[in-house]
């Protein structure tokens, strides 16, 4: 019977860690991984997803990158990355997938790294046309 639970806990413990996914966030509740400050705007952040299924939350894509920097996560223990979709219903989408506005002035993100992710071209014209001086960019390029 012992033998059995125990493969039993393995087997969940496996599935939990290869299945991570984004997690969506707990406004107001959680602090971003890099500068501490709670996460409280719904359009702005991201995260990141190790191998290991650890999920480390962003309020802002400019913390994310600061993250990038500083931290000792070698890029191969990365698994996804995310951005917040700013428009719509603002889910997590695989931030190499997505298109940014970026240090558009007038979006005003928590760490002011103004930098907004969007999940097709239609949002992003139509926000680039409300809230222009920004310059549109892929995920590649942000993080070079």
């Amino acid at each position: 019977m012992k033998n059995i639970v125990a493969v039993i806990i393995t087997l969940s413990l496996l599935v939990a860690c290869t299945s991570a996914g984004p997690e969506p966030f707990q406004l107001g509740k959680e602090p971003c991984s890099f500068c501490k400050m709670t996460i409280s705007d719904p359009q702005f952040g991201g995260e990141i997803i190790t191998t290991k299924g650890k999920v480390y939350k962003f309020d802002d894509l400019h913390c994310l990158m600061s993250f990038l920097k500083e931290s000792n996560i070698a890029k191969s223990d990365i698994k996804d990355m995310y951005a917040v979709n700013f428009s719509g219903s603002h889910d997590l989408i695989k931030a190499n997938e997505s298109l940014l506005l970026y240090k558009s002035d007038l979006l005003h993100s928590p760490m002011n790294g103004n930098i907004a992710a969007f999940d097709n071209r239609d949002s992003l014209a139509m926000v680039m046309n409300k809230l222009p001086g920004g310059m549109p960019l892929n995920w590649d390029e942000l993080i070079k």
